[in-house]
């Protein structure tokens, strides 16, 4: 067994178009492809594709999507702290490893794509001392399954924990059914934010897939933007990215959600991309600021989208205690990983160790006000 790199995913088309299939439409060839050749991950942003390739016999079984990361922007696990700790010692910290979706904190079911079976030994044996090899400080694994995180745990990756907050569908017939499950003044308030809109006359509508024309992406795009400046947040994404992914493939995954009003005028959309089971809530804006407008379109019809497509469960991306109150629940998530300093590994063992005890104690306080009756 060996492993290797390549420099770009449009080098393993063929054995992603048959082995890259997962449970987020994120690990999907086209939309690595799409960031690729619309530069949003390259060296200048920091994102250098560098895929892990298994290899026996000289032959392709296994891929890890990776990136050499020359910084830490767009990964929503934060490592700061880590970063500042090999500087102190004296050691750099980037170049590093990440096997991530770019730019989109959601949750993944496997860490390596395979051909077919191989011995997990012989595989840990390898990559460390791959790694070792590699002018890199360390290798992480982010927003993965808890099953695949406690495997790579028991193989040298050092688990972390943290919260995002994910709406589950009890079996819901309507939305009505949805909120008869809510505490009587959540309902009411949710009722209300609802009951506004309407009084101002604004009207949603869904697309999908082909549904969705050039204008609506543009359209969206400037929303994008326009969030992103008020956030005083970084454009990670750019517009030929858009483009790009709606002529793939993976547009018949995605769903646009748009406001507009009494004219007929747009004023803001969501979009939302589903998976196998799951519908993940990605990206949202406005060109006009009016009241509730953002939990209308991020949350209440998505809710109402995943209970007509019965749709097990939303994630809507990363933080926001306030989406309890709507009905999502803290859920535990997991990353690992891996430094190649040993002191500093155990330093940052013994860090995650104290951290992981706090955020399950903040997920038991949080869990206090979710909304529901029962």
């Amino acid at each position: 067994m060996r492993i290797t790199t390549a420099s770009s995913i449009s080098e393993l088309k063929s054995f992603c178009k048959d082995h890259l299939t997962d449970n987020s439409p994120f690990m999907d060839y086209n939309f690595f492809y799409s960031l690729e050749k619309s530069l949003c991950t390259s060296k200048n942003t920091g994102w250098i594709p560098e895929h892990l390739l298994i290899k026996k016999n000289n032959v392709l079984i296994g891929f890890i999507p990776n990136f050499k990361k020359l910084n830490s922007n767009g990964e929503y696990v934060f490592d700061q702290i880590w970063e500042n700790a090999h500087y102190q010692i004296g050691l750099e910290y980037f170049p590093k490893f990440l096997s991530a979706s770019p730019f989109t904190p959601v949750n993944r079911e496997k860490f390596i794509y395979k051909k077919e079976k191989f011995s997990d030994h012989d595989f840990f044996l390898n990559l460390i001392s791959f790694l070792k090899k590699e002018n890199i400080s360390s290798f992480h694994i982010n927003f993965i399954d808890k099953k695949v995180s406690n495997f790579l745990e028991k193989n040298g990756f050092i688990q972390r924990v943290g919260i995002q907050y994910h709406w589950k569908n009890k079996n819901y017939k309507s939305f009505d059914d949805f909120l008869a499950n809510l505490r009587s003044r959540k309902k009411k308030n949710i009722l209300k934010e609802r009951k506004f809109l309407v009084n101002q006359k604004i009207k949603f509508k869904i697309k999908y897939g082909n549904e969705i024309i050039k204008k609506d992406i543009k359209l969206f795009f400037e929303c994008y933007k326009n969030t992103i400046r008020k956030k005083y947040s970084y454009q990670y994404l750019n517009l030929n990215f858009f483009y790009n992914l709606f002529d793939s493939d993976l547009r018949k995954k995605i769903i646009l959600i748009i406001a507009s009003d009494n004219r007929d005028h747009f004023i803001g959309c969501s979009l939302h991309f589903i998976g196998n089971k799951t519908l993940y809530g990605r990206y949202w804006g406005c060109l006009k600021k009016i009241p509730y407008l953002h939990f209308e379109l991020c949350y209440y019809q998505a809710i109402e989208f995943a209970i007509k497509k019965k749709i097990e469960k939303i994630e809507s991306g990363a933080q926001g205690e306030h989406k309890i109150s709507r009905g999502y629940y803290p859920t535990t998530i997991y990353s690992n990983h891996w430094i190649k300093n040993e002191l500093l590994n155990e330093g940052i063992k013994k860090f995650l160790n104290i951290e992981k005890k706090k955020v399950n104690e903040t997920i038991r306080y949080l869990e206090k006000f979710v909304p529901f009756n029962n």
